[in-house]
């Protein structure tokens, strides 16, 4: 018994020794795991798209990105349609008066990577509501309140203003070239026709009409002397172009749905009969696939294949 009570009192005084060698020993850092955000945030391809000062204002902080991981973080309820839409990576800069970082941004601009330049077009068009047109920098966008969003290839840009002083315009185009060309220029909205009043345009990424094999459409909704229509475009290359026609094809047969080949201006096209949809038309491409539903007549048909059979 003695000896069991000398022990105890033993490790008692070796507690407090115990206690400064762990302190100690917590000192010992890893610098590198100190700079691990500004190495992996600065390092990151994005980042080259922030300068650290444009249009007057300097960047405050590091830039920040955010992966499918954590965008909620940022985006908190609206991370799933980021996501679901493609989404790869997202950039953050805050950028404000030289000197002034700690009273909030004059501007902070967003860059999204949505991987596909279709798909960021599909935000942008979403995000306007269908009101993409093309801004006075030359960008593909749309203005709302304080800020610019714009399309760049495969970026989504979202740029917001806090501060009057900000001039967006300089911002977009600074911006906008430090993008440069973009590896995935997406020029297709623009075959769209001009027909009457573009009401809005916008980008379905599956499900089209409710057809689970017709995916990444574009969709333009006009007014022609007071009567709505709606043309879309596949824009999918030739061979994925064909695969939609004869998938088409194949769920008209299945389906029952009754529909004649029509030759017109060069073009076999096809007058669909759809007890759901009503009387459309089917307008396969030599490289994509296009339709149009509502309202149509000889001439609307003519202006659109016209159109299609135009360069670029």
């Amino acid at each position: 018994m003695p000896g069991s009570i000398t022990y105890r009192l033993i490790l008692l005084a070796l507690l407090p020794v115990f206690g400064v060698l762990m302190y100690m020993e917590g000192q010992k850092y890893d610098p590198a795991l100190i700079r691990f955000q500004s190495a992996g945030y600065e390092g990151d391809p994005l980042a080259s798209f922030f300068p650290d000062e444009m249009a007057g204002f300097v960047r405050h902080g590091q830039v920040r990105t955010y992966t499918t991981e954590n965008l909620y973080e940022y985006v908190n309820g609206h991370a799933e349609y980021f996501i679901s839409a493609g989404f790869r990576q997202l950039a953050v800069g805050e950028y404000g008066e030289r000197g002034a970082e700690g009273s909030g941004p004059a501007a902070v601009v967003d860059i999204y990577d949505m991987g596909k330049s279709i798909q960021a077009f599909g935000i942008v068009a979403d995000e306007s509501g269908g009101r993409v047109e093309t801004l006075g920098t030359g960008a593909t966008g749309f203005r709302s309140g304080q800020g610019i969003s714009f399309v760049k290839g495969q970026y989504y840009v979202r740029i917001a203003a806090y501060n009057e002083k900000v001039p967006l315009d300089l911002v977009v185009g600074e911006i906008d070239g430090r993008i440069g060309a973009g590896d995935d220029p997406f020029p297709e909205f623009a075959r769209l026709p001009a027909l009457g009043e573009v009401i809005k345009t916008r980008f379905i990424r599956e499900g089209y009409r409710g057809l689970d094999f017709v995916n990444n459409i574009i969709e333009r909704e006009y007014r022609v002397e007071g009567k709505m229509l709606q043309v879309f475009l596949f824009p999918g290359g030739k061979d994925e172009g064909k695969r939609l026609s004869d998938a088409f094809l194949d769920y008209f047969r299945r389906s029952d749905i009754e529909y004649e080949e029509i030759r017109k201006k060069g073009h076999r096209i096809y007058e669909v009969h759809d007890p759901y949809e009503g009387d459309w038309i089917l307008i396969p491409l030599t490289d994509s696939l296009s339709g149009l539903f509502g309202h149509y007549d000889d001439n609307i048909i003519d202006a659109l294949l016209t159109r299609y059979s135009e360069p670029g």
